[in-house]
């Protein structure tokens, strides 16, 4: 009888371990996947005229802003809220078609806007955006390039 009730402990033991075990790797893969979910690759804003420059870039929750032609570049966190929100609109972009987008506007023609473009910048590949006005993105980008606009003031 103690043989019996101490091999049905042992397996129960084994078993109830075994199960933990998968428990928690199904945890870790179910965190990695959310955080894979969360990722973005770098974005990248820049726009500039003859006496104006301005680049943002924005990956891993932070951004670095540079305001100026060889101007020192500052570098801000980026709160979950805006990373939330940068990562909705980023999975709404099109990265393919992005050199296709045609401007709104022409104002860069003439010097009435700066000449603006957007970029992703994967592992793989650089995909970047026909130039268009700053402040007149194309209406498929325009509420990313305008997130990654209102990130990069609060450097300022």
């Amino acid at each position: 009888m103690k043989l019996i009730t101490l091999l049905t402990l042992t397996v129960v033991t084994l078993t109830s371990c075994n199960c933990q075990k998968t428990a928690a790797e199904k945890s870790d893969l179910a965190a990695k996947t959310a955080m894979q979910e969360k990722a973005i690759p770098t974005l990248e804003y820049e726009a500039n005229t003859r006496g104006y420059y301005r680049k943002i870039t924005i990956s891993d929750k932070k951004a670095w802003v540079v305001p100026e032609r060889n101007g020192k570049t500052v570098t801000l966190n980026i709160s979950d809220a805006d990373w939330n929100e940068l990562v909705t609109l980023y999975q709404s972009v099109n990265k393919e078609g992005l050199k296709d987008l045609k401007a709104p506007t022409e104002k860069r023609f003439y010097d009435g806007a700066p000449m603006a473009n957007f970029r992703v910048i994967t592992k793989e590949m650089t995909y970047q955006s026909a130039t268009f006005d700053g402040g007149y993105p194309p209406a498929e980008i325009e509420k990313i390039v305008t997130k990654i606009i209102a990130i990069g003031d609060k450097v300022e």
